[in-house]
């Protein structure tokens, strides 16, 4: 195993200590070589505490069990699933039942090879000048989501931008509940360096939670590398503020520019 053949996928597995004593030693060493991959590890071990801060296993296993007596009783046998489940596996279960946002596959989109078979009536995309760019899959066709617009709940979208001139950037989202997600890049550790001159899609799409009011995508662009952790840490300060968080640009710095798309939640489409 070298470091290009470790994935995201065995660096969970790592540190939820689901590995092979073999591959376990071997992500070790590596790890103690080569900084991205431990950095990589932390940011895992990170977002695993900061879930399970917010969803205590025994609340979301009451939560789990209510929702799956409602399934057995349509006489599906999940029940005896929590009879093994740990803390860790509950956490895995929770994205697959409760209505959080989940990650999907990439939809087709305008700019893409096939955006005239499956996109009428939207007119092509500006490359000339920097964007965030939100679009909606409803059934066969996708649609471009304008500022102020509105989704629901279950709503599935896909994230992509266009920059011109910065080489830098990040994208986040701030809801309703006040809760910060990161889009771009995909974890804290990793590059932040843009795809200038083109419309470059985020690698999955995800379906809208229940979070109420509004969700705001924000596309933040610079000259130099961002440093993501403060730009999170001032995002949650904005987010603790739900009706400035709505409209109101982050504290940072004079080279930074920022780019927002604001979308009223509503019950669903």
């Amino acid at each position: 195993m070298n470091e290009e053949a470790i994935s995201e996928y065995y660096l969970e597995r790592y540190a939820l200590g689901e590995l092979p004593d073999k591959e376990k030693a071997e992500i070790h060493r590596l790890s103690l070589s080569a900084p991205e991959i431990q950095a990589a590890l932390d940011n895992i071990e990170s977002s695993n505490r900061e879930i399970l801060a917010l969803y205590p296993p025994p609340t979301v296993k009451s939560g789990i069990l209510t929702r799956l007596e409602d399934v057995r009783e349509r006489s599906f046998p999940f029940k005896r699933i929590l009879a093994i489940a740990s803390a860790a596996s509950v956490v895995l279960i929770l994205f697959l039942v409760f209505p959080l946002m989940k990650h999907k596959s990439p939809i087709t989109t305008p700019g893409t090879k096939t955006d005239n078979i499956l996109v009428k009536g939207i007119p092509p995309v500006d490359l000339t000048r920097t964007q965030l760019l939100v679009y909606r899959k409803i059934q066969d066709r996708v649609e471009k989501l304008s500022d102020g617009e509105q989704a629901g709940t279950g709503d599935l979208l896909q994230l992509a931008y266009v920059t011109t001139l910065d080489t830098y950037g990040m994208i986040f989202s701030i809801d309703g509940r006040g809760t910060v997600t990161l889009h771009l890049p995909e974890s804290r550790g990793q590059s932040t360096k843009l795809d200038p001159g083109k419309q470059s899609l985020l690698p999955n799409a995800f379906e809208l939670d229940d979070a109420p009011q509004f969700e705001r995508f924000i596309f933040l662009t610079s000259d130099s590398p961002i440093d993501v952790d403060s730009v999170l840490e001032e995002a949650r300060n904005l987010a603790k503020q739900p009706d400035q968080a709505q409209t109101k640009n982050l504290d940072l710095p004079g080279d930074f520019r920022q780019y927002s798309v604001l979308i009223h939640k509503g019950e669903g489409s």
